[in-house]
């Protein structure tokens, strides 16, 4: 069998997080890149005696399982994804992983990281360096197995039509409550949303996220698709955003989905807190890898810089 790359998530130490789990993805689609390799194996490491992280104490052996089938989908989303396995006995893993590294696997973490509980899963320092040497990345796809869905569903629902992901975020509903900062303001959305079914008949809104962080005055609207209200889930919600034409939402999981899979964009209230790990000035408009159609936005939205910001892309789109 050919040589592969080891890829490690240990949630004892890694978070539960969409975002933080494509870039470590990414991470991984580079290592694999730089070494000459076609193909990725990932271990997602589930340990029973200590099943979350210090930053995530929330999460326990009780509602670990549904955590973490909630946000599987993220770790297929490889275009060189080989095998997937979760390990739970920690100390025969570890075994595995020296052996591996005696042999010069390739590895994210390397196995001295992982064996210390290091993981750099925020950080843009690799994929800005890959990009600086290569001019493009190795982007991610649509999860393993959805993508021809996805692409059934828009024919459906979406054919003939501009198709513009959307990711209003509302944590503060959530189950599991995090970084309330970054929590969208939901009325401009709704008014941004009206105004844009008005002036555009012709585009469709998909509107993404956990359902009880929806909004149900959106389902009302005439262009409006929520594919969780029918049903779906997060693996058919990242499918049908590497289809879209566009993305717009708030600085998050999708957000980063958006990023990495080479979308036209526009990322709204951006963290301020987050320029040191991304290497992009706050205020700046674009990541070192992005392009016109790749828009930073460091302010917290209104309807009226949505609209603006939406009209600016969506003309590009169609002139593509």
């Amino acid at each position: 069998m050919a040589e592969s790359m080891i890829g490690i998530y240990d949630f004892s130490y890694a978070p539960y997080a969409l975002g933080d789990a494509l870039t470590w993805t990414m991470n991984l689609n580079i290592g694999a890149a730089e070494a000459g390799l076609e193909t990725i194996d990932q271990y997602l490491v589930i340990d029973p005696s200590r099943p979350t992280n210090r930053h995530q104490p929330f999460i326990n052996t009780l509602n670990v399982v549904g955590i973490i089938d909630q946000l599987f989908p993220a770790f297929l989303c490889s275009p060189k994804l080989r095998s997937l396995k979760i390990i739970r006995h920690v100390p025969t893993f570890n075994r595995f992983l020296v052996r591996e590294a005696l042999r010069r696997r390739r590895m994210w973490p390397s196995c001295w990281s992982h064996l210390n509980r290091n993981l750099d899963f925020i950080s843009h320092r690799r994929i800005n360096a890959f990009h600086r040497k290569h001019g493009t990345l190795p982007w991610l796809t649509a999860p393993r197995g959805y993508d021809a869905w996805a692409e059934t569903f828009l024919r459906t629902h979406a054919v003939g039509r501009v198709v513009v992901a959307v990711n209003i975020r509302q944590s503060s509903l959530s189950a599991t409550p995090a970084s309330l900062s970054r929590d969208s303001p939901v009325q401009e959305w709704l008014s941004f949303l009206r105004r844009a079914t008005t002036r555009h008949p012709d585009v469709v809104f998909l509107v993404m996220g956990a359902y009880a962080e929806l909004d149900r005055e959106m389902s009302r609207l005439p262009n409006v698709v929520i594919p969780r209200a029918m049903g779906f889930a997060l693996a058919h919600e990242l499918a049908l955003l590497c289809r879209a034409d566009l993305f717009m939402g708030t600085s998050s999981g999708f957000a980063a989905m958006a990023t990495f899979c080479n979308k036209p964009y526009l990322i709204v209230n951006v963290d301020q807190g987050f320029s040191q790990y991304i290497d992009v000035p706050v205020g700046e408009r674009h990541y070192p890898f992005g392009g016109d159609n790749q828009i930073l936005y460091w302010e917290r939205e209104t309807a009226d810089v949505l609209l603006d910001f939406f009209e600016e892309l969506q003309a590009r789109v169609r002139h593509r």
